[in-house]
């Protein structure tokens, strides 16, 4: 058969036919992935899951962290006490306490854990007794300029002295990245 015949049975295609429906089928296909992978991403922000439920997600948006602040501290208002970091290039100010007088037995006492103003992170404070490291009390965290002055220990204090660490950790503002922390020794009075 020659060409002729072909062309009065059918449709000829031609190679450069096939070469150009071959182009367009994977240019297609590239844009199909393209816009599979854009959508995947875009789920994958939103908090979606492949199963289309949402999960819950740590951060109100892209850039921020979700940081559950505690319900006790607030605004401070007293004299401001001695910063004891070590270095001031560092940029987080540590509070000192060489001493804190509480109610002798009660669970409820009152206190002033600050978070300096200008300080670049949140802060939480664990309080513990120095001879066992028992935890007497942990905040969530703080924001700088605030501070806890309700504090509900987990045991009552009797009368006394009693040497105790409170540990502050700290989260950066921005990203709530952990940055430096610090031990603060004092002694709990209780009266």
């Amino acid at each position: 058969m020659n060409e002729n015949e072909n062309q009065k049975k059918g449709i000829v295609i031609s190679r450069k036919t096939i070469v150009i429906i071959a182009v367009l089928f994977l240019l297609l296909l590239a844009g199909g992935v393209a816009v599979g992978l854009n959508l995947a991403n875009k789920k994958e922000g939103s908090g979606e899951t492949q199963g289309g439920s949402v999960e819950t997600v740590a951060q109100t948006d892209s850039s921020k962290p979700d940081i559950e602040l505690d319900e006790n501290a607030g605004a401070y208002t007293g004299e401001l006490p001695k910063d004891k970091s070590n270095d001031s290039a560092v940029g987080i100010k540590i509070p000192g306490y060489p001493s804190i007088t509480i109610a002798k037995d009660t669970q409820d006492v009152k206190m002033a854990l600050l978070n300096p103003e200008g300080n670049p992170c949140y802060f939480k404070f664990v309080i513990a007794l120095k001879e066992n490291d028992e935890t007497l009390f942990e905040s969530k965290y703080v924001k700088p300029g605030d501070c806890i002055y309700d504090v509900h220990l987990a045991k009552p204090l009797a009368a006394g002295e009693h040497p105790a660490v409170i540990k502050i950790s700290t989260i950066s503002l921005d990203s709530g990245t952990p940055l430096n922390g610090a031990n603060v020794e004092t002694v709990l009075i209780a009266k």
